[in-house]
Formats: C-alpha cells, sequence, structure tokens
C-alpha cells in the first residue's frame, strides 16, 4: 500500500472516529438522551440483540430477498442493456418507456406491488428488482455503446451474428461500466430490503427496526440502523474484492495494480 493511500485511509478512520466522538459527546437534555442514547448504551444493546436468534433469522430473510431481488434486477439490467445497447431500433422502441419508469420513484410503485404481489416475500423481491434494474440498465448501455468503433469492425469482419456478437464482444467490453451501476445498485437494494419491510407483514431487519421504533425501543433501533450501516458496508467490500478479480484484466490494461 503507498504512503498516499495509507494516509487517505488513516484520515478516513479518524474522521468516523471523531463523528462518533461528537455524538457521544454532545450535550443532551434528558428529552434528546431518550432519543438519541449514548454509543455506550447503544454497543451494550448491539452486543446483547446481533447473536440472538430472532435478530439472526431477521438478518437472513433480508439477505436472502435482497439476494433474489438483487440477482434478477441485475439480469434485467443486462439482458435488456445490451438489446438497447446494440441495437438502435431497440433502442427508441424501448427508451422511451424504460425512461418514464426510470423517472418513477420506486416508493411511489410500492402501492401498486401490495395490490399485485401481496404483502409478503414477492412484493418485497419485485420492488427490489424494481430498483436494482435502472441503474444497471443505464450502465450497461453506457458501456455497449463506449465499444471503440474498431472493435465493431472487426466484429463485422468476422460475420459474427448480433447475438454471438452482443455475447462474445460488446458485453466483455462493457463489463467496467456494468459492474458500476452494479455496485450501485446494491447499495440501492439494501435502502429497498428495509423500505419495503416497513410495509407488510413478515421478518426481516426492516420489521425488527419499525417495531422497535413502535414501542420505543430506541437502544435496540439503533442497534439495528448500525449493523444495517455494518452490512452495507461490508457488502461493498466484498463487491469491490469480487470486482477486482473478475476485471483484473481491465485494471492491468489501465496500469491500475490489483489488490
Amino acid at each position: 500500500m503507498s504512503l498516499t493511500r495509507l494516509a487517505g485511509t488513516v484520515l478516513g478512520v479518524l474522521v468516523f472516529a471523531a463523528a462518533l466522538a461528537i455524538w457521544d459527546a454532545w450535550p443532551r437534555s434528558e428529552w434528546a438522551a431518550f432519543y438519541f442514547p449514548g454509543l455506550g448504551d447503544i454497543g451494550r444493546t448491539a452486543w446483547e440483540v446481533w447473536p440472538s436468534g430472532d435478530f439472526l433469522r431477521a438478518v437472513g430473510a433480508s439477505l436472502k430477498r435482497l439476494a433474489v431481488g438483487y440477482m434478477l434486477g441485475s439480469l434485467a439490467g443486462v439482458a435488456v442493456g445490451l438489446a438497447m445497447g446494440t441495437s438502435a431500433c431497440v433502442r427508441s422502441t424501448l427508451g422511451p418507456t424504460t425512461e418514464f419508469l426510470r423517472a418513477v420513484p420506486v416508493i411511489a410503485v410500492l402501492p401498486i406491488a401490495i395490490v399485485l404481489l401481496g404483502d409478503e416475500d414477492a412484493m418485497r423481491v419485485g420492488i427490489i428488482a424494481f430498483g436494482v434494474v435502472f441503474p444497471v440498465l443505464v450502465a450497461t448501455i453506457g458501456g455497449v455503446r463506449a465499444v471503440p468503433p474498431e472493435t465493431r469492425d472487426t466484429a463485422a469482419l468476422f460475420r459474427l451474428g448480433h447475438v454471438e456478437r452482443a455475447v462474445r464482444v460488446y458485453l466483455p467490453c462493457a463489463l467496467p461500466a456494468i459492474f458500476t451501476g452494479l455496485r450501485t445498485a446494491l447499495s440501492i437494494g439494501l435502502v429497498l430490503v428495509v423500505i419495503s419491510e416497513f410495509t407488510g407483514r413478515g421478518d426481516g431487519l426492516g420489521v425488527a427496526i419499525w417495531n422497535w421504533q413502535s414501542v420505543s425501543a430506541v437502544p435496540e433501533m439503533y442497534a439495528g440502523i448500525l449493523f444495517l450501516g455494518l452490512l452495507g458496508y461490508t457488502l461493498n467490500g466484498l463487491f469491490l474484492v469480487l470486482q477486482r478479480r473478475i476485471l483484473a484484466w481491465h485494471y492491468g490494461a489501465i496500469g491500475e495494480h490489483v489488490r
């Protein structure tokens, strides 16, 4: 690790630690202390709540929904993005519809999803997939359209069919852009897991946090929020490791060392 990168990492840790210290040291009235407990209270509560069977089952349920919705949305985004990126006809046909749907806030689709899919897992997976598909779709279209003209000419010279050209030429060239969209979609998916679980029946982290809030179990609520932050940070880190491995050829070509 270079000295500059090490200094940046240390500075980031110090800034985060300073933010936590400010939270803990901020003067509180009795009312504020109830709604904004200190780090000690949150930490002790987290130590008790996180290992519990009910909490671990809630985490497992949320991760399962995230995995299914993320996979469905990502596959749809890549497939439709490839078709739109490689064909002007498909792009002009589907473009207005996709742009309209992309402009609709996902939270506004939630009531429709409840009516169509019920208020359990199908609705939640559908909401996650709907929110995931568009970042991946836009990134895929951009990546395909950025393929160099000489690469397109080479594919045409070998007389590759449309599908073969899209899968064997355009998709690999667009992978760096696609992974950018996938990373953005992962954080969106985690947000939508929680939002979808705030509504309806069942289990999950969103349900647990909502239930704690409704009975004024404030330290437990913050413990759940803290776990969500750590979960998102961990998932992002794992995604970056996977991206570095799959796109090692890309980082090598641009002269960036693969960690």
